[in-house]
């Protein structure tokens, strides 16, 4: 049986971080083994990390897609991490999926449409609802393992999921309510909140089971990825 391998592209160093140390390991028990990559922002600049146009995904799906190509002995899969939230409207189809209210069907009419476009039947479009930071409400209270000082802000943003009927995943996305402007605003007063780093270990100390049992569209995308093997 070939090995397979799922390449993760992914938005910036928070997604990366959660994907080589978090999903890399869980999804191992598959038997699938995970590389990641992230968006090319300047190749003249050699820099990496954060989404400027659609032509940018497609050019680094397309990297991908091309360095695998020839390597039979290996079955080769690929999806992404992308926040929903300041998702370049360039995206295929956003004018009309940003109409539709409900957020899971409007990110599914967004990875359903990427899909078409893309065109390949090894990728498996995801896009965050609506950002990272949604799976680092589901396990507010390790924060305070590296923020000990931190206990009252902890407390309101658990206030804040709790508003959302306890689904991190429907907190919204403006520019001033986005899970991480929300995580970001308690912490500014006192402490820098380091999204990569507070974003591997919070997730990594709830678990992947625990985020899929608290976050669905998180959960139906991992579950693709089990079953690759």
């Amino acid at each position: 049986m070939s090995q397979i391998i799922l390449h993760i592209l992914c938005e910036g160093q928070t997604e990366d971080r959660f994907a080589s140390t978090v999903l890399k390991p869980y999804l191992k028990k598959y038997d699938v083994i995970v590389k990641t990559t992230i968006l090319i922002t300047s190749k003249k600049k050699n820099s990496r990390g954060g989404m400027l146009s659609y032509a940018q995904v497609e050019n680094d799906l397309k990297l991908l897609f091309k360095q695998h190509a020839k390597k039979t002995s290996e079955t080769h899969y690929y999806t992404t991490m992308f926040d929903l939230y300041a998702l370049p409207d360039d995206f295929p189809e956003y004018s009309d999926a940003k109409k539709i209210s409900d957020c899971y069907k409007k990110v599914e009419t967004l990875e359903r449409h990427f899909a078409e476009k893309v065109n390949f039947h090894k990728f498996i479009p995801y896009i965050q609802l609506h950002e990272f930071e949604a799976l680092v409400f589901c396990g507010l209270a390790h924060l305070l393992i590296d923020y000990p000082d931190m206990k009252t802000q902890v407390e309101n943003l658990q206030k804040i999921v709790e508003q959302y009927a306890n689904n991190p995943e429907k907190i919204n996305d403006s520019p001033e309510t986005a899970p991480s402007k929300r995580i970001i605003k308690e912490f500014e007063s006192k402490h820098y909140y380091d999204k990569p780093k507070s974003g591997a270990f919070v997730t990594g100390k709830v678990g992947i089971e625990a985020l899929k049992s608290k976050c669905p569209h998180f959960k139906a995308w991992v579950e693709k990825l089990e079953k690759l093997s």
